[in-house]
């Protein structure tokens, strides 16, 4: 459950709109909420043409460092009191995704929430450096809030979970955040798995419990839809709502995001690493699904087995 819940900020606006979310969360958890703002020293990002740091440089250095703590601490102070929720601050040195990384293991966050823009602004052919960086490198889950979330400034309350599988052991590490996540807002969750057809052509269907393929899909595509139903079997018993949907088409990312629009979920749930290719599929599917999918984006990116 997440009862420890990491926030990067960078003094913007829009960083800021991940502490509403982290701090309900962590307030039906009855956890905690950590804030971290890191402050990059003029001895890492530059110096004088000579190389040398003078007096005055010094100075500023430290002066934005002091802003950047007590801007945290200020942030801490006013959210702890509003949401009666326990929020402790961490002001670091060093780049912004080592230092998130670095204190999300010192405080073993089981979340952290953040929004895939701050105060760099917006990249539309990424999903911006920093949350990148934290996504590739980090192993635990992270909920990214697009910049062009549709729903931005409306509270986070989640009624359906989108939760996309491949068959693979590391796609499916993301049933347990997924899980958690739908056990504290009472959601339901749609677990879907794509499939491409092994005829020529492009084969759009989906395969339903309650509506038998018309199109005669493939033996792998019901051997998919076995296994989703399996897992969804297991997340019933805890006494979700959970719903297995294969389709079979040749592009995961047309497909999925055809499901999308089709079924409407509050949230996305995956996994950054399918079969063997994880930077792959990070920037083929997870990046594109966070930029276009104008919804929150629950990932993970499984340890090394």
């Amino acid at each position: 459950m997440f009862r420890t819940v990491l926030v990067p900020l960078d003094g913007s606006s829009l960083a800021e709109r991940a502490l509403p979310i982290a701090l309900d969360i962590a307030r039906r958890t009855a956890g905690a909420v950590h804030l971290v703002r890191a402050h990059s020293p003029l001895a890492i990002v530059g110096a004088t043409g000579e190389g040398v740091l003078t007096q005055d440089m010094l100075e500023a250095d430290d002066l934005l460092r002091d802003r950047a703590r007590q801007y945290l601490e200020a942030v801490a102070s006013r959210v702890g009191k509003e949401w009666g929720v326990t929020v402790h601050s961490h002001a670091e040195d060093g780049s912004p995704s080592g230092s998130i990384i670095e204190v999300a293991d010192r405080i073993e966050a089981t979340l952290i929430v953040m929004t895939t823009h701050g105060a760099g602004g917006f990249a539309p052919a990424w999903l911006g450096s920093i949350t990148d960086a934290v996504i590739r490198h980090s192993h635990r889950p992270v909920l990214a809030l697009p910049a062009n979330d549709a729903h931005a400034g409306v509270p986070f309350t989640p009624r359906r979970i989108l939760v996309t599988l491949d068959g693979s052991a590391n796609s499916a590490e993301i049933l347990n955040p997924a899980r958690d996540l739908a056990v504290l807002f009472g959601a339901q969750l749609d677990l879907v798995r794509v499939v491409a057809p092994y005829v020529p052509g492009d084969v759009v269907t989906a395969l339903t419990a309650d509506r038998p393929d018309p199109y005669g899909v493939d033996e792998s595509a019901a051997t998919a839809k076995k296994a989703l139903d399996l897992a969804a079997g297991e997340l019933q018993a805890s006494g979700l709502v959970t719903h297995a949907t294969v389709r079979v088409e040749l592009s995961p990312v047309r497909a999925l995001t055809d499901h999308i629009k089709e079924s409407d979920p509050d949230c996305i749930a995956l996994a950054t690493q399918g079969r063997g290719l994880s930077r792959f599929f990070l920037g083929s599917v997870a990046d594109k699904l966070i930029r276009t999918g104008s919804r929150p984006v629950l990932v993970l990116r499984p340890a090394k087995r």
